[in-house]
């Protein structure tokens, strides 16, 4: 099974080159005309125009078996709810879930294992979440694209900026300027998983054991990756609490507010921490500090790592041709398609591209950023245990309440 979804792989990356038409895989020696269906797949928001691009260029070469997109216009929690229903409700053949969404269909049973070569060129290991236990080769889900925090930095004409850290940065900022921007205060529930990977960002940056890696000593469970210390939590949270009293951090609710922010002009914002598509946002936007080149781009102290995964319903009765298009979708010229686009790639060969290298001057430094990155604490209640961090944190940063012990209790409760 794995060697023939490898094969596929490289037939599905011929196709992305648009090497062959539907026609001429058709007329291959053996090969069958396939019968007329339809594959859903149900996904949230791409703006940067990539996934529905991939999703044309299988159907032109696929007519048989086209893709059809079912648009969730939501985020972060009712997303995940929407596809919940979908899945459950037999409405979806795929499901591109938030990677840290993938244990909880898996342990629902509505996602199926897809078979995956260790031909797969990623740029960091398939996520250990998504690996199907007992079963070395199969995964629940595939990552289509990953995601990092990065720090964006802006100079002055006649002024070079050294950046420092982010464990450096809000100390060094001066009082009252609102130099740094990011996701810490969420409005709605849609942007609140992004505070909560600020909040990890900052942390980390102060105190590097609040959350382990998967591979640390000692870690055995999910549980595990996350201090019992509740003095190492507040000492890890106070500079940025500090920091935002002291007027230092110029606060917005979501990933696209903070780039306006970054963006305006006389604008006192001179960091920024988002992702990384967000600079080519500001490349169509025709930002002049981008075009001048005076935005640089650099790998956060430790960034927490976001993207999403492909995964397949249980329920679908197209599987083995779901699993062809998530073997297209996350082959390397499908990757380097949404490289040019900004979005993060899995594959290493998207990040040699010279094209692609010209485009995003930074893509090395992502690359850096990505492999040092923190996967979150990956779990079918993760939700939960997220919701755990935003009610707590908010209230130690905005309200002067120190983190009590039930903070440590009830993000443990979340992980069992």
């Amino acid at each position: 099974m794995p060697e023939r979804y490898s094969r596929r792989s490289f037939i599905s990356g011929v196709l992305a080159t648009g090497t062959f038409t539907a026609a001429s895989i058709y007329l291959m020696p053996g090969a069958r005309t396939p019968p007329e269906i339809e594959l859903r797949l149900v996904s949230g928001v791409d703006p940067t125009g990539a996934r529905d691009l991939l999703i044309s260029m299988w159907n032109d070469t696929n007519p048989r078996s086209p893709l059809r997109v079912d648009t969730v216009a939501a985020g972060s929690g009712d997303e995940r709810q929407i596809m919940l229903d979908r899945a459950q409700g037999g409405e979806a053949d795929l499901l591109n879930l938030d990677v840290v969404d993938v244990p909880e269909f898996a342990a629902k049973e509505l996602i199926t294992p897809i078979p995956v070569s260790n031909a797969q060129q990623a740029t960091t290991a398939l996520p250990q979440s998504s690996r199907v236990t007992g079963d070395d080769g199969s995964y629940w889900a595939v990552p289509f694209n990953t995601d990092v925090g990065m720090l964006f930095s802006r100079t002055d004409e006649d002024t070079p900026l050294e950046t420092p850290q982010l464990s450096e940065l809000l100390r060094a900022i001066p009082d009252g300027t609102q130099q740094f921007v990011g996701q810490l205060r969420p409005t709605v529930s849609a942007f609140y998983e992004a505070f909560v990977a600020n909040v990890l960002e900052h942390a980390i940056a102060e105190r590097p054991g609040v959350l382990k890696p998967v591979d640390a000593p000692g870690v055995g469970s999910v549980a595990d990756r996350i201090s019992q210390d509740l003095d190492l939590w507040n000492s890890a949270l106070n500079p940025l609490r500090e920091a935002i009293l002291a007027g230092r951090v110029l606060l917005s609710g979501d990933e696209t507010d903070s780039r306006d922010q970054f963006a305006a002009p006389q604008s006192p914002c001179r960091y920024m921490r988002n992702w990384p598509v967000k600079y080519r946002e500001l490349q169509q936007q025709l930002n002049p500090d981008v075009r001048a080149g005076r935005v640089r781009v650099e790998p956060l102290t430790v960034g927490i790592l976001g993207g999403q995964s492909l995964a397949v319903a249980a329920s679908s009765p197209y599987a083995e041709r779901a699993m062809e298009f998530i073997a297209y979708a996350t082959s390397e010229p499908a990757q380097k398609t949404l490289a040019m686009h900004g979005l993060v790639p899995t594959a290493i060969g998207a990040y040699t591209d010279a094209n692609i290298k010209a485009m995003v001057p930074h893509l090395d430094k992502v690359r850096e950023a990505v492999e040092r990155a923190l996967p979150r604490p990956a779990h079918p209640n993760y939700r939960r245990f997220s919701d755990v961090i935003r009610q707590h944190v908010e209230l130690f940063l905005y309200d002067g309440q120190d983190l009590a012990p039930r903070f440590i209790e009830e993000m443990m409760a979340a992980l069992q």
